[in-house]
């Protein structure tokens, strides 16, 4: 019997030392709240942050849940809050630094004619500053882990090739194509360390801020047949998150910095 019992404990221990660790920063809700779920199935430790994560209630639902996830309160723009996590975390080995956090802005403050600049420097700080900080503070547990990968939520409206006409949010928009270059540089910085950087483009998935680039409301959402909406053919979460992680998965260094769409094919720039 002890001997059964020393047996279990040791299967244990080499299970729970074999388990990797992501880091998954906005998690409380849409990508970040999938990202947080899909990775808890697979085993994963989850380091979920979220700025307020005391009333996100679909957040500690799920780690209540799950013991593998541990929530941490960070806002990515706070310099403070980066360094804190970070030192925190100090030794720990990091395989995936998941950059989710995001903000759209509010529309009529970035309408042409109606520029607010202290939203385009909240948008951009949020949006771009940190994702870059983030991967700056925690590039050395990424390079001690097995895995070794960085990635962003970006999306095409950072694409200038693509871009045909005015966007509708273009502090949005601006922030995405600005990332791009911030993550490409980044790949290109921690390449020699043997960390792969993915850009990723989510697709065009139901979550809030879809809802919010249309100007529909989510009761709106879910009755459109507009073309506006419609036209975009949303992607559920589950989907988007799970095609997202295997493409992680099979990331190399030799596309490392590579703007990608959810299932792996390439962006243009």
């Amino acid at each position: 019997m002890l001997r059964i019992v020393a047996l279990s404990l040791t299967i244990l221990l080499a299970h729970t030392a074999a388990a990797k660790t992501v880091l998954v920063t906005g998690s409380n809700r849409g990508l970040g709240l999938e990202f947080v779920t899909q990775y808890a199935a697979k085993g994963w430790h989850v380091i979920a942050t979220s700025r307020s994560p005391d009333d996100d209630e679909d957040l500690q639902a799920l780690a209540a849940a799950n013991t593998n996830i541990t929530i941490e309160q960070l806002d990515v723009a706070d310099l403070e809050e980066v360094a804190a996590l970070a030192a925190k975390y100090q030794g720990t080995p990091i395989d995936v630094l998941m950059n989710n956090a995001g903000l759209f802005g509010d529309r009529p403050r970035q309408t042409w004619g109606k520029l607010d600049r202290d939203l385009f420097r909240q948008v951009m700080d949020v949006n771009v500053f940190g994702p870059l900080k983030l991967s700056e503070a925690f590039a050395s547990h990424v390079a001690a882990s097995e895995t070794k990968k960085i990635a962003v939520i970006s999306s095409t409206a950072g694409s200038i090739s693509s871009i045909r006409n005015p966007p509708g949010a273009p502090y949005y928009a601006i922030s995405k194509a600005a990332v791009n270059m911030a993550m490409r540089g980044t790949a290109m910085r921690l390449k020699e360390q043997g960390i792969a950087v993915a850009i990723f483009m989510p697709g065009a998935v139901d979550t809030r801020m879809l809802r919010e680039a249309v100007g529909l409301t989510q009761e709106e959402a879910e009755a459109a047949t507009d073309y506006d909406y419609r036209r975009f053919q949303p992607l559920t979460t589950e989907e988007s998150i799970s095609q997202m992680i295997a493409t992680l998965d099979a990331l190399t260094l030799d596309r490392s910095g590579d703007f990608l769409n959810y299932d792996g094919s390439t962006i243009p720039w």
